[in-house]
């Protein structure tokens, strides 16, 4: 009797060991690869970069694309924004990963200004591009195509240029592109968890999920 219930013992806790380890799988396939939803498509554009090259959404195509949002002018959020997209460049060595910051000042932001900001912030990474355009298209392709605010509002005083017109408002979102140009991520960077968050999103678009 005493045999048979040892030996029952062991029967019932097999089981078990199969499933903690079937769990533990489980839990690092979730840890490290996780859905992403389709959330739109990358619109089409025809901008130019900081080197007075035209650029489109078709030289996006293939590649995963980290895009966020910024204009030279800006004192407060965009040398932020400029910074930690930086510190994503020299985390991510990819080079199947594109880096794009499109201005929303482009009355301002020709392309020698914006080559001048890459200068200003030691950027010397191939991958990361710098767009300017029409403004029109600018507002369109960000506010329709993107999903993310542009606010100008007009100023009251005296301008001493055109850019100095409006005060500029706009999102702080990074967008994620996969390489079939689908939007599948909007994450703001205010957190180290929020750059885990993005790291991770990166990773699971270029293993394919």
């Amino acid at each position: 009797m005493a045999l048979f219930t040892k030996n029952l013992k062991w029967i019932l806790a097999v089981p078990l060991l199969f499933l903690g380890a079937w769990w533990t799988i489980q839990q690092r396939v979730s840890t490290s690869q996780f859905f992403l939803p389709t959330l739109g498509s990358l619109p089409r554009f025809q901008f130019t970069n900081h080197e007075s090259v035209s650029f489109s959404e078709k030289n996006i195509l293939g590649k995963v694309a980290v895009i966020n949002f910024i204009f030279t002018q800006c004192p407060t959020v965009c040398p932020l924004l400029t910074q930690k997209m930086q510190v994503l460049t020299q985390k991510i060595s990819d080079p199947r990963v594109q880096f794009i910051s499109i201005s929303v000042d482009p009355a301002n932001d020709t392309p020698e200004v914006l080559k001048k900001y890459r200068q200003e912030f030691s950027v010397n990474d191939s991958r990361w591009i710098f767009l300017t355009g029409p403004i029109e298209q600018i507002t369109d392709v960000v506010v329709k195509g993107f999903k993310v605010a542009l606010i100008r509002e007009k100023k009251t005083e005296k301008a001493e240029s055109v850019s100095d017109l409006f005060d500029i408002t706009h999102g702080e979102h990074f967008v994620l592109v996969d390489p079939q140009g689908k939007i599948r991520a909007y994450q703001m960077l205010e957190t180290p968890e929020d750059e885990k968050a993005l790291l991770n999103a990166v990773e699971s678009l270029l293993l394919g999920n």
